[in-house]
């Protein structure tokens, strides 16, 4: 069920994206963002208010854990 949303902070200022995702497709927009020199990336479930804050470390970790990018967890 889509429920994300995309916060995060580029060079022009703060930007949040409306379109409302599932976590996987969140986690591959995140990846976007990051990769286009985002910062500050939090995903926000807009049903329980409940807002993932350290995006980046998150990626990081999954990739260091060997997932790579498109693929879910185990």
């Amino acid at each position: 069920m889509p429920r994300y949303i995309l916060r995060a902070r580029g060079a022009a200022g703060p930007i949040e994206l409306q379109e409302r995702l599932t976590i996987d497709a969140a986690l591959v927009k995140a990846r976007e963002l990051h990769d286009a020199e985002f910062t500050h990336i939090t995903i926000f479930n807009v049903l329980t208010g409940v807002e993932i804050t350290d995006v980046e470390s998150l990626l990081a970790s999954l990739e260091s854990d060997g997932i790579k990018r498109g693929e879910r967890p185990d």
